[in-house]
């Protein structure tokens, strides 16, 4: 299979401190099954039913089902594991608020025609990034250093040096990450002056491993603005301004411990060659910011029994502004010295960068059918076309290689709900649910044939699996008011990567993967009130 080369083509941008990476689209543009207990514990399958705070969310056809004003909330917990091989099980716990809604209802006293028109607004958590992951490599094949030679290679060793005289991360546009590394010396010039450099690791020589923790924290969520009508009880239309509001931040620590290295260690201008380094990586990653999109949705009860119902979602379009750090701390033994060396080096600055994302556009289709007003059977489909994501610098010129990327290695996503209820009693009614979501990353990028754009400072990368939703839950209904239940277990398998594959013309860079097991058990209470 041919293999995807984007390393000269970035090397040539001025991109030394810039952020963005590749993958940030898909952060932002992905998002989980949550919002109210009902919705969650049916799946989320409600685009052909309406007349719940999160289905309006997804399709805003969804407020004209309803009769009366109401108001409601959603809040709960989640417990997320993420499991890897010859690493601890890393686990994080959190408090969710996860929806809030409230719904006027105006009749127009008419019985035929526009028999009622309602507004809304909502609030709804799409995504909640509350986890931790741990993966190591006990045996490396490549080395992050040999990464950092390949990315560095062209540039003179002149512009990557700081001193008094001369500071190459100000004076000159080579890569923050490069200087940060030719400094801590995880890499080396293959002469005085030169332009081409090599790591420290030498395949077949040195052994070593690797570790890495992530720490990521924030939220995704969405304001909604709706306004709806009912027409003849037969067709429910939707419109909706969507806001979200978006926050996500990371640190990563990656640490590698080789031996029978190659490198060299200055020592009061003597040089001396390295034989062992224990080093660790240490990045933090912000990014923040708002978006606006737009929804569109109908459903038609064809029959007292039978429903459809479809929704379009616009792209959002994000400002975001993204703040970098890093810093490398470097332990060396090196011939002729006694004492380990310790050299620490630290970004002499945060580096600030603000960009647009447009996420995917966004289309669903939904039936139900409602047997004897005693059960509910519904099922969606969800197109997502992730292909289209785009990522453009604050003025509007694009980004050609990421956009590129996202048109090569990405495919559509692909989402399937079922959900079911069954009214128990007249106040008592059970639900479970079930969903699929499909990966779209292609082939070619599991299969490690791509290079990723990874720009700035941050390395590492996450390839998501398929993801599957497993549901159930309860609702109480008393006179004016309700409260549901619901609990949710999700599983996903995904490929953790510490840097980008290379394919150079002097030969290629295979980076190792770890594979990560996420398991997340969450649990939601909404309580309700009409009026």
């Amino acid at each position: 299979m041919k293999k995807l080369t984007i390393i000269s083509m970035l090397m040539a941008l001025p991109f030394a401190i810039t952020a963005q990476t590749a993958m940030d689209a898909y952060s932002i543009s992905s998002s989980q099954i949550k919002g109210t207990a009902r919705y969650i514990s049916m799946g989320g399958a409600f685009t052909s039913l309406g007349g719940d705070p999160s289905s309006i969310a997804q399709n805003p056809a969804g407020i004209g089902v309803y009769r009366s004003s109401e108001v409601s909330a959603s809040m709960g917990g989640q417990w997320t594991s993420n499991s890897s091989p010859f690493a601890e099980t890393a686990k994080k716990g959190t408090f969710t608020f996860d929806n809030m809604s409230l719904v006027t209802t105006f009749f127009t006293g008419k019985s035929s025609g526009l028999i009622n028109f309602n507004l809304g607004v909502t609030y709804n958590r799409n995504q909640s990034y509350k986890r931790k992951y741990n993966a190591a490599t006990p045996e490396l094949g490549a080395s992050f250093t040999n990464y950092l030679e390949m990315v560095t290679n062209g540039i003179p060793s002149t512009d990557l040096v700081v001193t008094k005289d001369r500071d190459s991360y100000y004076e000159t546009s080579s890569p923050w990450l490069s200087i940060l590394g030719y400094q801590s010396y995880l890499i080396s010039p293959t002469y005085d002056g030169a332009s081409t450099y090599y790591g420290l690791y030498t395949p077949g020589k040195t052994t070593g491993s690797s570790y890495t923790t992530i720490l990521e924290d924030g939220r995704n969520d969405e304001y909604n603005i709706n306004f709806g009508g009912n027409i003849n009880d037969r067709i429910y239309f939707g419109l909706a301004l969507g806001i979200r509001d978006v926050s996500i931040s990371r640190e990563i620590y990656y640490t590698e411990d080789l031996h029978n290295t190659d490198g060299v260690f200055v020592d009061n201008g003597i040089e001396r060659n390295i034989t062992s380094s224990n080093f660790q990586k240490y990045t933090f990653y912000n990014m923040r910011g708002v978006g606006f999109n737009g929804k569109i949705g109908i459903i038609a009860r064809l029959t007292d029994n039978l429903r459809l119902g479809a929704t379009i979602h616009t792209p959002t379009f994000f400002t975001i502004d993204q703040t970098m750090d890093a810093a490398i701390d470097n332990q060396i033994v090196a011939e002729g010295v006694m004492n380990v060396i310790d050299e620490y080096q630290v970004t002499p600055a945060v580096a600030t960068n603000t960009i647009k994302i447009r996420t995917p556009w966004n289309f669903q289709v939904g039936a139900s059918y409602i047997a004897g007003g005693k059960a509910i059977i519904s099922a969606d489909y969800q197109y997502t076309a992730y292909n289209n994501m785009q990522m453009n610098e604050y003025d509007g010129e694009q980004f050609p290689i990421e956009n590129a990327f996202y048109k090569a290695c990405f495919k559509p996503g692909h989402t399937v709900k079922v959900g079911a209820e069954f009214r128990a009693t007249n106040a008592l009614s059970l639900r479970a649910g079930y969903a699929l979501q499909l990966s779209p990353i292609k082939a070619e990028l599991k299969d490690v044939n791509v290079e990723v754009p990874t720009a700035g400072m941050q390395t590492t990368y996450m390839l998501p699996g398929n993801g599957s939703y497993y549901s159930c839950g309860a609702g109480y209904k008393f006179s004016k008011c309700y409260l549901d239940f619901a609990y949710q277990h999700f599983a996903q398998k995904s490929d953790m990567f510490s840097f980008s594959p290379i394919f150079a013309s002097d030969g290629s860079l295979i980076p190792a993967s770890s594979e990560i097991k996420t398991k997340q058990n969450a649990i939601t209470f909404t309580f309700g009130l009409k009026f």
